[in-house]
């Protein structure tokens, strides 16, 4: 029992780790339906279907220099006047300046409306567009936060003539893309999906899910792209009553980037009648504390895995820690410390249970060869084994099942902490949320974790022992790329634990 479930561990361990640095990245989203190029008139078309759009003119290298520019703390934004677009998005973060709009070009929060835009008016905070189709004026105003929440976007048509105008079915679009820190570039198309989040009777928060083939089939709270760092959401607003779509189009390379397009059916407008539409809008970090004061949900774009509650807990800790330390590489050594002081009583039962089934299975395989054709005896012999030597296999499984929880929990964390990146740490290590860039980190872990392994009890079983012997070593490699404050954990996990076993292996001879 107790070996076959060590095995399940490291196995269960293997392929969690794996599927999250490795599997996620390499995993791209379906193909869906192409844009409609038809021109259909758009009064016609159904709610839902693709509006046709002509792929977005090139823009010059130096197109910024006619650009319509706002700086609101810590981001720049500059504007396509021609599409009244968001063509750039600088975020200013710990380590570099990011730029979140991989194609200036399509932009962000551009829209199918049938009209060339032009500036009209700009303030410190906010900048206005408008234009002319037809008996149809628009204007496109965006309001941003100076402290980086919520921003603003208000979309209004007005009916200038003298009859009644119809309006066809038009697009607000958020991407195609969205880019994140250099870091994470090479598994962004893995990390890259369109969500959207809605209430569900029942339950508290609202509830997220992924967009794929489909349309959402709810009514939405929030709606955006969504990398491991960063979230472009829509949030609220009268665009609510309809219903968000992924697709898929081609930005640089790439030619299966999912964007996110929010469809806004026909409507009708009365001689001198105004429509608006409003929304508020996210563009930044996926900072958890931050977007949990935000409210509407914002904060479950984090992905904490599927202990969300530890890990969140987990995380928490971290801020508080840091916030005692001023350094977060200090703060992850506390956490682990903690979490392995209170794990020491069941990490001593387990070593305990491992010892004595060691000690026993001489007899145990005695008693399996001599009763092999009466199985109800061999396990009344076996039972009597137990009894005698006064061990229990389940009393083994149970404290090493327990920590099994609270390993994933800080996993996950400490792989979605946007309070990491940047963080230094000591000497070489100047970003927590990266690499180890001399590899020293990985390599004494995986030094620990072979000693460790090497005074543990051992499992009699050939197979089982070459994999537990192999297990340091694919450890090793496998945190080779992983972020160095993970990694940090990691090696006082196996510190902690080599030191442990070492007492314990004297204590009990």
């Amino acid at each position: 029992m107790q070996k076959n479930l060590i095995l399940a561990v490291v196995l269960s361990s293997l392929v969690y780790i794996g599927w999250y640095s490795f599997m996620e990245k390499k995993i791209q989203p379906p193909k869906t339906q192409q844009t409609q190029t038809a021109a259909q008139p758009q009064q016609d078309r159904p709610a839902g279907a693709p509006v046709a759009q002509a792929e977005p003119a090139a823009l010059p290298e130096n197109w910024k220099s006619g650009a319509v520019t706002i700086k609101a703390g810590k981001a720049e934004y500059s504007f396509n006047p021609a599409a009244a677009s968001l063509a750039s998005a600088v975020y200013e973060g710990p380590v570099a300046p990011v730029e979140l709009i991989p194609d200036p070009a399509r932009g962000f929060f551009s829209t199918t409306l049938p009209a060339a835009f032009s500036l009209k008016n700009k303030t410190s905070d906010s900048v206005e567009f408008s234009a002319r189709a037809g008996e149809l004026q628009f204007t496109k105003k965006f309001t941003f936060s100076p402290d980086n929440g919520l921003n603003t976007l208000q979309i209004t048509a007005s009916n200038v003539s003298g009859r009644t105008q119809t309006l066809g079915q038009w697009e607000l679009r958020v991407g195609p893309g969205l880019n994140t820190v250099k870091s994470e570039m090479k598994e962004n198309a893995g990390e890259l999906k369109a969500q959207y989040t809605f209430t569900e009777e029942g339950r508290k928060h609202p509830t997220l899910k992924e967009l794929k083939d489909e349309a959402a089939q709810h009514d939405w709270v929030w709606t955006g792209m969504n990398n491991r760092y960063f979230l472009a959401a829509l949030v609220g607003g009268n665009f609510q009553g309809t219903r968000p779509v992924r697709r898929l189009e081609k930005v640089g390379e790439e030619e299966k980037t999912p964007g996110l397009v929010v469809p806004v059916p026909a409507a009708d407008l009365k001689p001198g009648e105004k429509r608006t539409w409003e929304t508020r809008f996210y563009l930044g970090p996926k900072d958890y504390a931050r977007l949990q004061k935000l409210g509407l949900g914002l904060d479950r774009s984090v992905d904490f895995g599927f202990f969300a509650p530890l890990a969140k807990l987990a995380n928490s800790s971290l801020v508080y820690f840091h916030k005692v330390t001023g350094n977060y590489g200090l703060a992850i050594i506390i956490l682990s410390v903690i979490i392995q002081l209170l794990l020491t009583p069941l990490s001593y039962k387990s070593f305990k249970a491992m010892a004595v089934m060691k000690k026993i299975q001489p007899e145990m395989q005695a008693i399996q060869k001599k009763y092999k054709e009466d199985p109800k005896r061999m396990n009344a012999e076996v039972m009597d084994l137990y009894k005698r030597h006064g061990t229990n296999p389940l009393g083994g499984c149970l404290p090493m099942l327990l920590q099994i929880p609270v390993f994933f929990a800080l996993f996950t964390a400490l792989r979605n902490s946007w309070d990491l990146h940047g963080a230094v740490f000591v000497f070489w290590i100047k970003d927590l949320s990266a690499k180890d860039p001399f590899y020293v980190m990985p390599l004494v872990m995986g030094g620990i974790m072979f000693l460790q392994q090497h005074l543990s009890p051992q499992t009699t079983d050939p197979s089982q022992a070459t994999m537990m012997k192999f297990m340091p070593v694919i450890f090793t490699f496998m945190f080779l790329t992983f972020p160095s404050g993970l990694v940090l954990y990691w090696l006082i996990n196996s510190t902690w634990g080599f030191a442990q076993t070492m007492y314990l292996q004297k204590k009990m001879g």
